[in-house]
């Protein structure tokens, strides 16, 4: 099967990921050759902008962005919709003829585990720890899910802080803290 689908994952310290074989392995279900490439920017000799430049401009389809990478990737893509930017935090990108589009599945994700276990009950108080691009995301699906307070805990307490003010923006009734 020829790889007609270049795909790939920036992250640094993903050599156990499973990434690659859950792409390969939806592309020979779906009869789709794909290509799915490891990236880590001190292994490839260059920073994460010019990698993420370098995939865009050699023709690959899409980018999984991992950690340290998910908050500033953001700078380099347009956001799918307005939540998505307000999340500061990316995880999925596409490439198209409108450009790099971003997306966060793990802030989907979450919201679908979460409904799939407890329906459409709101998530009432609950405790955060690790405001960084996964936590950012859970935290914006608390919210959206309908919880009135998250607590929120981290050794940056900046970053911990900036969630909150993000939060607040976004959702009126909730109180982060």
């Amino acid at each position: 099967m020829n790889a007609s689908l270049r795909l790939g994952l920036i992250g640094d310290n993903i050599a156990a990921s499973s990434s690659p074989l859950l792409h390969l392995t939806a592309g020979e279900l779906t009869g789709q050759g794909v290509r799915y490439d490891r990236l880590v920017p001190a292994e490839l000799d260059c920073d994460f902008d010019t990698l993420f430049d370098r995939c865009r401009d050699q023709g690959y389809r899409g980018l999984n962005i991992t950690y340290p990478y998910k908050e500033r990737v953001c700078d380099k893509v347009q956001a799918s919709e307005p939540l998505i930017e307000a999340i500061g935090a990316v995880n999925t990108v596409r490439f198209s003829a409108q450009g790099a589009i971003s997306y966060n599945t793990d802030y989907s994700g979450f919201i679908a585990a979460y409904e799939s276990v407890r329906g459409k009950a709101a998530p009432g108080v609950t405790t955060l720890i690790g405001s960084g691009g996964v936590g950012r995301a859970i935290a914006f699906g608390l919210g959206t899910l309908g919880a009135r307070e998250i607590r929120i805990f981290d050794r940056q307490i900046d970053k911990a802080h900036g969630l909150a003010d993000d939060l607040r923006a976004q959702f009126p009734n909730l109180t982060p803290v």
